[in-house]
């Protein structure tokens, strides 16, 4: 073999394997590529998974917060309430004091002159200025129209020439609210 052929050869040999090592490097490109599109697909996934969590906790937090939020107006609901309940319910049981006091101011023989009867008036007075310091009111007056949800008809009788059709023509016993809450129905006789 000539010089010639042996370099033609030798430089064959040398392009086959720069062609294999060439395809060789464009395998491994190939499969280092794949592996990192793996990693990438799998960071991805995991990814996905972790704003997925990130959003169910969230949801469950604000839930949760609104709940709490919630749970805080009903009990401050509850205890407004509970507290008008209480003032109601001693209020109720003070109303019949109070109308022993007038009674006993109406039966009072001597009028102004008597002391016990100056006595009477101002434990009375003092006690109803103390009833309205805790917002309760007095319902029923001659004349007002007639209101099932505040007063309670025990009677009804013929009008007066000035009185109309169902007006309050006399009070029995006197009614009470407190804000918007009836503590007693007022008695009252109703003109037909």
């Amino acid at each position: 073999m000539s010089d010639n052929e042996k370099d033609n050869v030798t430089n064959d040999i040398l392009e086959n394997e720069a062609q294999e090592m060439a395809e060789e490097k464009k395998c491994e490109a190939k499969e280092s590529h794949k592996k990192s599109t793996k990693a990438d697909k799998k960071l991805a996934e995991a990814l996905n998974e972790a704003l997925k969590e990130r959003d169910d906790f969230k949801d469950k937090y604000q839930r949760t917060f609104s709940e709490f939020n919630n749970y805080k107006k009903r009990m401050a609901t509850t205890r407004a309430d509970a507290f008008k309940d209480g003032q109601c319910d001693t209020v109720s049981k003070i109303l019949p004091v109070l109308d022993n006091f007038e009674r006993a101011l109406e039966h009072i023989e001597g009028g102004e002159d008597n002391a016990l009867a100056q006595g009477f008036a101002m434990v009375y007075k003092q006690l109803t200025v103390a009833v309205e310091q805790m917002g309760v009111q007095e319902m029923g007056a001659p004349g007002e129209v007639f209101d099932p949800n505040y007063h309670q008809a025990i009677q009804m009788v013929e009008p007066q020439e000035a009185d109309a059709s169902g007006t309050i023509a006399g009070v029995a016993q006197k009614g009470y609210k407190m804000d918007d809450r009836v503590i007693r129905h007022c008695m009252v006789m109703v003109n037909k």
